[in-house]
């Protein structure tokens, strides 16, 4: 991958150009789809989540019950992890929740790898790309994979903070 495309990503102008590019980058790895989460959690308050991809919005519709997003295996290694993983069927079979894989697999969430990058400021960057095949067995290929969703991760925060984040907040910041 070339370093100007990371670089695209992170000089992005507006959020559809954002959006755009996240999903360009991820088609160019061979997945069919990018979401982008950034969540600013302010104690006290509720979070601010705000999210750009490719979504699939019957998907979106379906995965919204608060009980499935507890159990979710991927929801609870990115509230913890720093470093990019990967997660397929076994993951959730492992996990004991076999049933979400299957809900999500029908949308094309059956293989991916995602990332957090948690920031200052009580601020979340989520990143995950999916696709329907399996990923590559080759070591080199995965390691390859998860470093430039990871380099990416730390490109599009940096558009995702100065784009998503509504300028109210920013303005709470101590001076």
């Amino acid at each position: 991958m070339r370093l100007q495309r990371f670089l695209d990503v992170s000089q992005s102008c507006d959020v559809e150009t954002f959006e755009r590019r996240l999903i360009g980058f991820a088609h160019e790895l061979d997945f069919g789809i990018a979401t982008a989460v950034l969540v600013s959690a302010t104690p006290g308050q509720d979070p601010i989540i705000v999210s750009v991809g490719n979504t699939p919005e019957s998907f979106r519709e379906a995965s919204h019950n608060a009980g499935d997003v507890k159990r979710d295996p991927v929801i609870r290694r990115l509230k913890s992890l720093s470093v990019p993983f990967i997660y397929d069927q076994d993951l959730y079979v492992d996990e004991g929740a076999a049933d979400l894989w299957e809900q999500q697999a029908a949308y094309g969430y059956r293989t991916g790898i995602a990332v957090a990058l948690h920031l200052p400021g009580h601020k979340h960057f989520l990143l995950g790309v999916n696709r329907e095949q399996a990923l590559p067995r080759e070591d080199e290929q995965l390691t390859r994979m998860l470093a430039d969703l990871q380099f990416l991760a730390v490109h599009a925060q940096d558009a995702a903070q100065r784009l998503l984040v509504p300028r109210d907040e920013e303005l709470d910041a101590p001076t």
